[in-house]
């Protein structure tokens, strides 16, 4: 065999064998990578669950004493018709969900009472 041709041979499985050592590193640090970010995504969605499930510590009537006080503060006297929850206290509620809902009730402006 000619000594060019022993030489390419050799170049082509050293390039080779550099090409997959390569690829096998980047195959291992993607898996790696992959198998923290579930632990993590696990850790969060048991962070989110323990969130979800507190109990309210504040109840109803105090909650309507608080918010009467306020609004009284803010506009006057007043007398409240009807109350409703926007949740109920057992529904799945994300944190995007709660702020979209905030930002909603929060844009009906009610206007100064003028007396």
């Amino acid at each position: 065999m000619p000594e060019w041709l022993s030489f390419g041979l050799e170049l082509a499985v050293v390039g080779l064998i550099i090409v997959f050592a390569a690829l096998t590193i980047i195959a291992t640090a993607v898996s790696l990578i992959r198998r923290g970010n579930d632990a993590w995504q696990k850790h969060e969605d048991a962070q989110s669950e323990a969130a979800t499930e507190k109990e309210q510590n504040i109840d109803t009537i105090t909650l309507l004493l608080i918010s009467t006080a306020a609004a009284t503060m803010i506009q006057g006297r007043f007398h409240i018709k009807s109350i409703r929850r926007i949740l109920p206290a057992n529904a799945q509620r994300g944190p995007w969900s709660l702020q979209g809902r905030a930002v909603l009730l929060g844009s009906h402006v009610v206007s100064k009472k003028r007396q």
